[in-house]
């Protein structure tokens, strides 16, 4: 899945929203809620503060971040602290903010997104960085020397991005350095994942197309895999060491493909021809079944034991993620950055339920053994953690 599609904090792209809504969908979503798997009643934990980013380990760990912002006369400077909650919800932090970036410099950092080990004991942290507008500690210089402060005062708060990055920590909050690097994190860097060997970790390159480098930090050595190859969207398969992609002219056929990326030994293995891609590529969580919107409305969904007889379904657009019994998929409508209620959609028989008493979420993650699902809300955005039947 690309930038453009991760459940983070990045802006994304528009999609036209003709037919989005389906007059005989609405008229099942609560007639259906009783017979199909939900999550009701009350949450195993609630964590009340503002969760901008978070993803769950194979053992139903929360890692998220909160926000923390700091005013520097004419600019608002964040940085993010990270906490780990427990499946009991047992919360202890592992970065405080003010220590992982000190003040001066007046720099910050926002966490886009998290993502867990395959052992759930390693982190990668995607962040966009944030500088001081050129000149900015010069002129503060200045006004320890009582020169141009009123000038200055009239000015509006600013910050400027300086990059996107992947930091690497430990689950106590201890960075894991790049051996022989001359920089903090992994530069030009988005959705850094470690493999299975929890040694390994992959990122993508580029603004897109994307490419894919791997790193092993304990050795520094850094390599471009399949080059001469890019992809329109990625989506790891971190603890099987492969990808999925999609992209032009990387199959057998002119056109786009779908195909599974071996990480290890960069084999590009063709899956299917896809007639069109709109978005929200998303493996199931035994890595059996793929699927992607076609368009704005459809949802194809491939099984890779048989790719030519693929499943699709009329939804909406939106974001989804997989449900254990791989034959649902929770559903969020919409933009992705609009809150809405989440939708349990049958694969396999159209059926459509919602969750969770029709309320309205930010966003949602399945835990990897769809055992419990955590949700923000809108506004604020509370983090909540409910058990999935």
């Amino acid at each position: 899945m690309s930038p453009n599609e991760e459940g983070g904090r990045t802006a994304r792209r528009g999609v036209p929203f003709h037919r989005l809504l389906i007059p005989t969908v609405v008229a099942w979503l609560f007639a259906l809620e009783p017979l199909l798997p939900g999550a009701q009643g009350d949450p195993k934990f609630v964590i009340d503060e503002d969760v901008q980013a978070f993803d769950i380990s194979r053992d139903n760990a929360t890692v998220y971040a909160v926000p923390r912002l700091k005013h520097v006369r004419r600019l608002i400077i964040e940085r993010d602290d990270i906490s780990i909650a427990s499946a009991a919800g047992k919360i202890r932090k592992i970065v405080d903010a003010e220590k992982f970036m000190p003040f001066p410099p007046p720099a910050g950092y926002i966490v886009d997104s998290l993502a867990w080990s395959p052992d759930g004991r390693r982190i990668a942290l995607n962040m966009s960085l944030q500088k001081a507008p050129p000149g900015f500690e010069d002129k503060e210089a200045k006004k320890r020397g009582n020169l141009g402060e009123e000038e200055e005062e009239t000015k509006p708060l600013a910050s400027v991005t300086g990059g996107r990055v992947v930091a690497l920590l430990d689950d106590d909050g201890h960075e894991i350095k790049v051996a022989n690097s001359k920089s903090r994190f992994l530069e030009e860097a988005t959705r850094g994942t470690w493999l299975s060997d929890d040694a390994t970790v992959v990122y993508q390159t580029g603004g897109g197309p994307y490419g894919i480098a791997r790193v092993r930090p304990a050795d520094g050595k850094v390599e471009t895999l399949f080059e001469g190859h890019t992809f329109n969207t990625i989506v790891w398969d971190a603890k099987r060491d492969r990808a999925y992609a999609i992209g032009e002219g990387i199959g057998i056929h002119r056109g786009l493909a779908l195909v599974r990326l071996d990480l290890l030994h960069e084999v590009v293995t063709e899956i299917a021809h896809v007639e069109a891609y709109q978005g929200a590529l998303s493996l199931s969580p035994s890595g059996g079944k793929i699927a992607y919107f076609e368009d704005g409305d459809y949802i194809d969904v491939i099984d890779m034991t048989n790719p030519s007889q693929n499943v699709r379904i009329r939804t909406g657009y939106g974001r989804f993620e997989w449900g254990r019994d791989e034959r649902h998929l929770l559903l969020k409508r919409g933009p992705f950055e609009k809150s809405n209620i989440l939708l349990w959609v049958g694969l396999y028989d159209g059926s459509f339920a919602s969750i969770l008493h029709g309320l309205e979420f930010h966003d949602f993650h399945v835990a990897p053994d769809g055992d419990l699902i955590a949700v923000t809300e809108p506004g604020k955005r509370a983090l909540k953690a409910y058990p999935l039947p």
